[in-house]
């Protein structure tokens, strides 16, 4: 069975900014052996380097975030920030473009994206501790529109800080937009009409769905409760009472010049996103320090209003992607080793970051300049369970080229390894896609028969006859053979 990939978090399904990713079994059988890349070969990875260095320890994380980095080509630069208990410690490695020389550093500016929405469910927090709000308040009462429904059950704002609203990804004038900036120009009335042309095909809180749409509801939601836009409202509850200084919504001049930046994967510079009407649920712009600061609501005893709404975040629980995973207000919950972990991630404008805390104790963030399905997701897991594996194994630079239709055309159809492992080869656009189960992965050619995926280490290699290929990965070998 083929896997997308080894969350950091081991849950199984999750949403990393706009990417789906799944996890499966990490057993040696044959269909755990086809576990995609970092599943297949973290285990060995993370044992071989234990000797080396305490696993989760500073020298540890460095030389991890080094090997994501240089061995793995995942960015020009990237960051683990730690923030404990009166204490704070942070790694950082590489440039910020392939043109500069400037290191990244904790004042380095980057789009937080989705890490968004934390800020946003604390703002949902904060307003019902204050008895403004309250959790199971209906959306329809607080926006001058028609609000979907379903049988009855009405769309509450505690449903859209845990994407159980039933709401989709994007809004529906949306769907169809290209991935590069895909909420450009979306305006406030954008978003009115979406809402009232919207309809749910399930109850509200009866199932997870990861939602921009939802959560940017529940900002205008707030923004119409408190009689103020939802950026004068983050800034005079959250920013300013931190001191976060270098967090907006709208960067100045002189800090968009000093973005780091981010790329796809073929290195290909990826501008920054414009959210719009979006904002609260991918908007702002920040920097590791001032992160640690938000960080700090979590991580430090203060007894300020602020900090008790944010430890109250956590009171809230309801089902999540998966049955390891449940959802507070804005955080996706885990339990490993026996303490609870929050952790949140984010991809815009070719940066992936992540956030995660254990409250009372310790929490992280970290980035890389690569917009990738893991970023360094694991790496800053790692520091808060050192128990999870990072696979840092060194993975070529591969460049991809067009191939005619009638070629691509050969390869289409169904192949098996075993009798219950089938893979299918199907056209899209101008490329191939391999599906397994639910999972879909683009290949990429790198020759007539040498495909790649992009995402790791994966090659697939087709016979001239299109009989056969061979699947490629960790250093083994399984060759699947065609059926139809």
């Amino acid at each position: 069975m083929l896997v997308v990939l080894a969350s950091p978090a081991c849950s199984t399904w999750l949403r990393c900014g706009e990417r789906s990713v799944q996890q499966g079994d990490r057993g040696v059988s044959r269909r755990g052996a086809l576990t995609f890349a970092l599943a297949a070969s973290v285990c060995a990875c993370g044992q071989a380097r234990a000797q080396e260095a305490v696993a989760g320890s500073r020298q540890d994380i460095a030389e991890l975030l080094a090997g994501r980095i240089d061995a793995q080509h995942r960015g020009t630069g990237g960051l683990v920030s730690v923030v404990q208990a009166r204490d704070a410690w942070t790694v950082r490695h590489g440039t910020v473009s392939r043109e500069s020389a400037s290191g990244v550093s904790l004042d380095t500016p980057f789009q937080i994206a989705s890490l968004t929405k934390i800020f946003t469910a604390l703002l949902l927090s904060d307003a019902a501790m204050r008895g403004e709000v309250a959790l199971d308040d209906s959306l329809a009462a607080y926006l001058d529109v028609s609000v979907p429904s379903f049988e009855g059950r009405a769309i509450v704002l505690a449903d859209l800080a845990t994407h159980a609203s039933g709401l989709p990804l994007r809004p529906p004038s949306r769907v169809d937009r290209s991935r590069d900036n895909p909420y450009a120009g979306y305006s406030d009335a954008d978003l009115r009409a979406d809402i009232a042309a919207t309809t749910l095909s399930r109850a509200p809180g009866s199932a997870f769905e990861y939602s921009n749409y939802g959560f940017a509801l529940l900002g205008a939601a707030l923004s119409a409760r408190l009689g103020k836009p939802y950026e004068t409202i983050l800034r005079e509850r959250i920013l300013t009472p931190l001191r976060m200084r270098a967090t907006s919504l709208t960067p100045s001049t002189a800090t968009r010049a000093r973005l780091i930046q981010g790329y796809d994967m073929e290195f290909v510079p990826a501008n920054v996103w414009d959210f719009g009407a979006l904002a609260p649920a991918g908007g702002l712009f920040s920097t590791a320090r001032d992160l640690r600061k938000f960080l700090a609501l979590w991580t430090e005893p203060f007894n300020t209003p602020l900090a008790q709404a944010a430890r109250d975040m956590f009171t809230t629980r309801r089902s999540g992607p998966d049955a390891q995973t449940q959802m507070a207000l804005g955080w996706r919950v885990i339990e490993r080793n026996g303490r609870t972990l929050g952790w949140s991630n984010g991809s815009g404008g070719g940066v992936r970051a992540y956030m995660a805390v254990a409250p009372g104790a310790e929490g992280v963030i970290a980035y890389a300049n690569m917009q990738t399905g893991i970023g360094v997701d694991d790496i800053g897991l790692r520091v808060l369970d050192p128990s999870n594996s990072v696979d840092v194994s060194p993975i070529p630079l591969r460049v991809a080229i067009p191939l005619p239709a009638s070629v691509l055309d050969r390869y289409t159809g169904t192949y098996a390894y075993a009798p219950d492992d089938l893979m299918t080869i199907t056209r899209e656009g101008d490329g191939l896609v391999l599906v397994s189960g639910p999972n879909r992965l683009s290949l990429f050619a790198e020759s007539e028969t040498l495909f790649f995926i992009r995402e790791e280490n994966v090659t697939v290699t087709f016979d001239a006859g299109a009989s056969t290929f061979v699947f490629r990965q960790a250093g083994q070998e399984y060759l699947y053979r065609r059926t139809q």
